[in-house]
Parts: C-alpha cells; structure tokens; sequence
C-alpha cells in the first residue's frame, strides 16, 4: 500500500490527476489529450484484462464512488457519423477538489483482495478528505490564476502542425480569421477555495467550496467547476460515533470538434489544402467552430460511517453512501452548419449512480503470552445503476436554438443497467512481541454478472511481515527495518450482459423484429488474479534515508476471451469465456534520503524504478485475436503492437522490411498470422526522481520527473492523412525530390509513406508503431512563506508552479506525444495518437493564506 499525504505535496496540482501523477512507484498515471476536462488513464501494475476495464476502483471516505470516465459527448448514430464530437472523455476522479485531501492510499495486489474481492484485481485508490479537530476555529483561503501553454509537438517547419505558424502569429484565428492567425491560445486558469474547520469534544466539522473556471488551448474549450463540501463528525458518546460526509459539484464543459472528426477543426487544420473544406484558409475553416459541443456534469456523495465500540476489544463500523452524477450531453450543428446544412442535435441525459453498504467488526484479544490476535469480519454491497436517454432530430426550419422536437426527423433511444455486487469477509491478524505478524483472511462474493450455475467466488488471503529492527540484536542506531510477504486473490467481474443470450432489436417493413446477438454463456465468472509480492521496508540512520522495496507476481486465470460461435447456430458474435491465463511480473523500487539537513538549508533527494513484463499464456481454446489496438496472442505481452518493421529506415535505400512468413514457429518476433512483433503497449520501465532544496526564510524549491520507456505507440494521426495522399509534415524532406521524378534519393521510410499508393500498400498502420519513450518534468514548484505580509494570518505561502513544461521524447516519434489516446479516450485500453492536440505544460501561481 502506498500513500500519498498532501501535507508533503508542495505543487498545488490543477486536478486529481496531475496529483497523482508520478507519486508512487507500479502507479502509471497518463494524460489522454490536451482538451478542457479530459481525463486520464491510471494502471496500477499495468493491464490485467483484455476485455475489461483496467482502471483501479475508487473509493472516498469508505464510499464506493465511479471510477470509469463519463460518457463522451458524440451522436448516438451507428457507423463514422458517431465519431462526430470532441472525442474527449471527463474522469469522476477530477469532480474532487484537491485541496479537501488529507492523504491517500493506493492499494496493489493482494492487500486489497480480503477486503475488496471481485472488483479488486485492478487495484485500489482510497481517498480520505479532511476533517475538523477539537479547538479554535482554522481559515484557509486560497486563490489560483495561470495558464495552459501547448508546447511544439511537430516538425520544424510546422511545429504546432498548421493550428499557429512557426513565426509570431497574426491574432486569434476566433476572433479575426486571417492567413497567419493563430487557432490555438494560452488558456487562462483561476482557481478560488476557501475552507473553514474547528470543533469541540463532542462535534467537529470541515466544511470547503471551491470555483474554477478554465480555458482550454483550443478556441472553444473551457471547464468551469463549482464545489462544496461539508465533512461532520459526532462524539455521541464514548464508545459511539457518528460521521456524514456529503460533497456536491458541478462541472460545464465547452469543446472544439476534435479527434478524427472529418467536421472537426483540428483535423481539417492539421491537413490544409488537402483537408474535407479542400482550404487552409481560417476564413473558411471557421465556419466549423459554428457546432456547438457542451457537457454538464452534477454529482453528489453523501456517506455516513457509524463507530460503535461497546466494549474495549470490539469495535464496529457500518458505512452507508452513495454516490449519484447526472451528465448531459448536447451536440448541435445549426442550421446552415457546412456539413450538414439543415442541422443536426443530440441530447443525451445519463443518471450514474453507486450505492455503498459496508460493515466491518474488529475483535482483539490476546491469546497466551505475548501472542496477540484482531478478528475481522464483515460485508459489503456493492450496487450500480445507469440509465440514459438519447434523442436525435435532424432538419431544422431554420435559423434557431432548436430543441430536438423542432426537428423534421427525430429518433429516440434508452438504456438501463444494473449490477450488484455483494459479499462477506473473515481475516485474522496474530502478532507476537509486536515484530512477527501474520494475516489470513476469505472474502465470498457474489455478482449479477456471473452465470447462473456458477456459486460464491472464494478469494483467500495470506500474508506475514517481520519487524526485524524490534529485535534485540539490531542496532538501534541503524534505524527500522521490516520484512514483508503476501498471496492473494482477486478478481474482475464479467460484463453485464456476458452470461446471457442477447437479441437486438430492428425493424423491416415497418415491422418490429430481433436479430440474434450473442448467444450467452451461463457458466461465466469473474477473472481471477494470483498476485505474490515479496519486498521490505526500511528508515534508517534516524529516518534519513527510507527505502521500500517489492517483487510481485501476477497471475489471470479463467480470463475472459471472445470465443467464435458455431455459425449455425444463429448467434455470429464471439462470445466471452473464462478460457484464458496472463501473467505479469516486475518490482517496485522507492528511495528517499535528507541528503543535507542544516538549520538554515537542506537538500532532499528522491527516486523510484518500477518494472513490469506481462505476458499472454495461454488462450485456453480461442484463437488470436484484436484488442485494445494491438494482438492477444500466447507467448506474447496483451494487446502487443504488431506490423512491419522497416529495419532500414533511414538509409536511402530500398525498404527493407522484416517478413515473418514461412518463419518456424514459435518465434518471438513474429506471430503466427505472420506479423512483425514490435513489443507492449504499456510502459515496462518507469523511473522517478524528486529532490527538494530547503532554503533559509523557509523557502523550498522542489521538482519532479518521471520517464517512461519499453512500450509502442501507433500514430493513427499519420496513418489516416497518408492513407489519403495528403501532403504531411514528415514528408517534408521527400516532397523535392518526387516533384523532381527522383525517388532514389528517397529513405526507406519515406519510399512507403510518401510515394502515392505505397503507404496503402505496404499495410498503412502497420509500419506506423514508434517507441513512446519519454521523459517530462512533471513540476518544479516556488514555495515562499509571505505570512509577514498578511496580518493576523498564521500561515501564507505563495507558490509558482510550471508542470509538464520541460519533456524528452525518443526521436522516432517524430511527431505528437506519448502521451495521448485515439477516439475512445479514458475507455481505451491502451494508447494511440488521433487527431487532438497533447496535453499541454500548466503555469500557476497559487496564494494559500490561513487564519
């Protein structure tokens, strides 16, 4: 388990996901675009799924609340028409205000599979707010401005890819288009929380509101956010307690037409003349900016938490919450719209809600002699709903703000679901001398996902730790140090509708109908995951330097894999079954060190290494398949990056390219569809670095870096442009010579992107995978006490912030960052570039003032 205590976090980060970024080693946070309210991507130790979520579930202050992305803002139509939005996704994660955090505990691997079962096997993130203390009444006020910089993510020549000019730009494209305006801007931040806590003995109370209002770097972008929270706790007596928690937010969130949107500015800017408006010109591609893409997002958590204590050596607590977010989504291209001239609107409304019931009894008691022991023992429901209604209308009279009816043709659609998970847990601690421990514990769960005939899922728990520096013979002098080992199992849950026969609902000659969709599978279960850490942790020479260390091992089985039906059957679609096994494996490595520790200066230094290898096992039956833009194939990572491999790339010379026909098998290099293997999708090596200057005054400089390596990105913006013969950046080299009739002066790569028809030919996306190897200075942060220059004020630090601003990114992507995803934003299961722009660096100046 590690934790991350705000108390020690001096950048004041924009949102949670900047803050948890490179805060713990086996935690991969990744920015998925630079869209206002786009969320991001978080794995704990990688990826243990191939068709489920792979995001850790989230829980605040013992409520289970949504930890998957809000529904993106796009028409309900089948086929490209859906692509039509901003193709962003917002995370729940960031509808928390950072600054109500006390700490937080991200939980991996067996730790949490006693007390979390079948949701657990992706991981954890408990979050835990502030809360008042008996005495004075505290103030904290704090106040945010800054902004948004996109930094050059293209080539030399074009190094903001047509969306600014390399030379001073001739305005904002927004407000006067004209050749050599600028489609992209700073985007303004502001920032305002204040919080008031105090208490007596019997009552004590943290109540905070917050506002924010956000621009984005694209012209139409902007995020304004509206929070509060109001945290109570009652000593009723002295043995009884009584907690509510209850946190409201509202989001509004406005967006450019992006990603791979043929109506969508960013697109048709990145191509120029050769774009769906055949014109580069601003005056033109104006006119796109006419749709309108809006999101409003209200969600409320409320929990409360009864303590009972009725004796010394029994304690219970029982947790109720829930958690309820109403989204709406409206999309409109007016009438008179470029592409669409009689005008088009969907209105989406979703209702997401989480229902939380939880009880856990703490019994302790000493057995003989110095042998101690704590019984726990309770259960937990889980139980989620959704539901969503969708209307669509097309052909507007005329100029208006229209509201579905308005139109000529209009469709309506619903959705429901429901799931429920529910389960009970026994766990044993026994502790000898306070330096031997030993754990062992059973969850059984039950899910409405899983098939009929299958029973409670059993998931058991082992673990022990050895305080070796209690014992006699260790030099006190030296510092602690604890040994430390677990095994348990967890599990992932199947889709809602895997265990049963589906039909889809159609119509033909005005008539209702079905057609066959999968044909069920009432034996599905949960994918089950092993997962053994073996590791230590030490602070020595008095808690100068601490170091953490773990190995873990990760084993899926009964994972669920898309298994083909027999045709005659009726039902063509694969059908998910437990047939499966993955593995992965790797360590976790965190040291810390007060290098310097003077009275008026000091220097602390920090670094992490984290590790990790999976690897497909065994397909159980089923045959290799596509997921997750990449290939499941046994003897290879999950959802591997898979094409050709130009081996000659940069030498003028004919392509040579690595053919895996005809090759024996099997080869680690090539799959049995004959296929060049490139490597994972997710990172294998992650390394971070933090160091700390304390200076006299009380003023500290701090930074933090991360670099990511091992893994393949597939540039999905490249492949669409040169799949249609548009003239791109990268060829810009190329474009002389074949205007000259002269291709022998051409590279390898270029001979297969450049040359018309070639790309196509030599399997487009295929030759398009490139390292993601990258390395950012995530922040470096100014913290000044100015607490002399406010009266009456008992603290006040004015900090300056610059995040994400520096960055290194290996030389064979040559175009966009690591750091983005294609059109399925959060729901994507690995990376890819589309047409969006990167995230962008954050500046900030944060006051934080307390009375």
């Amino acid at each position: 388990i590690a934790q991350v205590n705000l108390s020690q976090v001096k950048d004041p980060p924009a949102n949670m996901d900047q803050l948890l970024q490179a805060r713990a080693p086996g935690l991969s946070v990744m920015q998925t675009s630079g869209m206002a309210g786009e969320g991001a991507q978080i794995r704990l130790r990688g990826a243990v799924s191939v068709s489920q979520s792979n995001q850790p579930i989230v829980y605040v202050d013992g409520v289970r609340v949504r930890s998957e992305g809000y529904r993106r803002n796009r028409p309900p139509q089948p086929g490209s028409d859906g692509f039509r939005g901003g193709n962003y996704q917002a995370s729940p994660l960031n509808d928390i205000n950072p600054a109500d955090i006390d700490h937080i505990e991200i939980i991996k691997g067996a730790a949490a599979s006693t007390l979390y079962g079948t949701e657990a096997a992706a991981g954890v993130i408990q979050i835990f707010t502030k809360r008042g203390t008996s005495g004075a009444t505290h103030w904290t006020f704090e106040m945010g401005q800054g902004f948004d910089q996109l930094r050059p993510f293209g080539t030399d020549s074009v190094p903001y890819l047509n969306l600014r000019p390399a030379s001073s730009p001739r305005g904002q494209c927004v407000s006067n288009p004209v050749p050599g305006c600028s489609w992209i801007r700073n985007g303004y931040r502001a920032r305002y929380v204040g919080s008031v806590s105090g208490g007596s003995a019997g009552f004590q109370y943290f109540v905070s509101g917050n506002w924010e209002d956000n621009d984005g770097v694209l012209p139409l972008d902007n995020e304004q956010k509206l929070g509060t929270r109001g945290n109570f706790s009652f000593n009723l007596m002295d043995n009884l307690k009584f907690e509510w928690n209850t946190a409201y937010s509202k989001t509004d969130l406005s967006n450019t037409p992006s990603g791979n949107n043929a109506q969508g500015l960013v697109l048709n800017v990145y191509r120029a003349e050769q774009n769906y408006r055949n014109s580069s010109d601003p005056r033109v591609l104006d006119s796109l900016l006419n749709w309108r893409l809006t999101t409003g997002i209200q969600r409320l958590t409320s929990g409360a938490t009864v303590t009972y204590t009725p004796i010394p050596w029994f304690t219970n607590r029982f947790t109720v919450g829930y958690d309820v977010a109403q989204q709406e989504n409206r999309n409109l291209r007016p009438f008179a719209f470029v592409s669409q001239p009689e005008g088009r609107l969907s209105d989406e409304q979703i209702r997401y809600s989480l229902l939380t019931a939880d009880y856990v009894g703490n019994i302790d008691f000493r057995l003989v002699g110095e042998v101690g022991s704590t019984f726990s023992f309770g259960g937990q429901s889980i139980t989620a709903d959704l539901a969503r209604t969708t209307a669509f209308g097309q052909g507007f009279p005329g100029p208006s703000d229209p509201v579905v009816t308005d139109a000529r043709t209009f469709l309506a659609g619903e959705d429901r679901l429901r799931v429920i998970n529910a389960g009970f847990f026994f766990q044993n601690l026994f502790k000898l001398r306070d330096r031997y421990f030993l754990t062992g514990g059973l969850r059984f769960d039950g899910n409405s996902a899983f098939g009929k005939s299958l029973g409670l899922q059993v998931y058991p728990k082992m673990s022990g730790s050895y305080v070796i520096s209690e014992e006699p013979f260790w030099p006190q002098t030296l510092g602690e140090l604890k040994l430390r080992g677990s095994l348990g199992w967890s599990g992932r849950a199947p889709g809602a509708f895997d265990a049963l026969r589906t039909w889809l609902a159609c119509t033909s000659n005005n008539q209702s109908c079905f057609l066959p969709g999968t044909i069920g599978n009432p034996d599905v279960g949960p994918e089950r995951t092993r997962e053994a850490e073996l590791g230590f942790d030490a602070a020595l020479f008095r808690n100068r330097l601490t170091l953490e260390f773990t190995w873990y091992h990760r084993l899926t089985t009964d994972a669920l894999f898309p298994v083909r039906q027999v045709p005659s059957d009726g039902f063509p679609a694969n059908q998910n079954f437990n047939v499966g096994s993955m593995s992965n494996a790797g360590i976790e490595f965190a040291v810390n060190g007060a290098i310097v520790n003077r009275p008026t200066w000091g220097l602390d230094l920090g670094g992490s290494i984290y590790t990790n290898h999976g690897l497909v096992r065994d397909l159980g039956g089923a045959v290799p398949f596509a997921a997750g833009g990449g290939w499941v194939e046994a003897g290879f990572p999950p959802m591997v990056a898979i094409g050709t491999l130009i081996r000659n790339p940069n030498e003028i010379a004919p392509p040579d390219t690595m053919i895996c026909r005809n090759v024996p098998l099997p080869n680690r290099h090539c799959t049995s569809t004959g296929r060049y293997v490139f490597g994972p999708q997710q990172p294998t090596l992650i390394l971070g670095t933090s160091a700390t200057l304390r200076l006299p005054k009380g003023i500290t400089l701090s930074a933090r870096g991360e670099y990511q390596g091992g893994a393949w990105i597939n540039d999905g913006a490249s492949t669409q442009a040169l799949l249609r013969s548009v003239r791109w950046p990268t060829c810009a080299r190329a474009y002389p010579f074949l205007a000259a009739g002269d291709t022998n002066s051409l590279t390898a790569r270029e001979r297969l992107e450049c040359l018309p028809l070639a790309f196509a030919r030599a399997g487009d996306a295929s030759i398009m995978w490139f390292p993601q190897d990258f390395f950012k200075l995530r922040d470096i942060t100014l913290t000044v006490p100015v607490g002399w220059a406010i009266r009456r004020a008992t603290s006040a630090t004015l900090a300056i912030t610059v995040q994400n601003y520096f960055k290194w990114i290996n030389r064979q992507l040559r175009m966009f960052d690591p750091e983005m995803v294609g059109r399925d934003a959060l729901d994507s299961q690995n990376r890819d570039i589309s047409e969006h722009v990167p995230p962008p660096a954050v500046i900030t100046v944060n006051l934080r003032v307390a009375f």
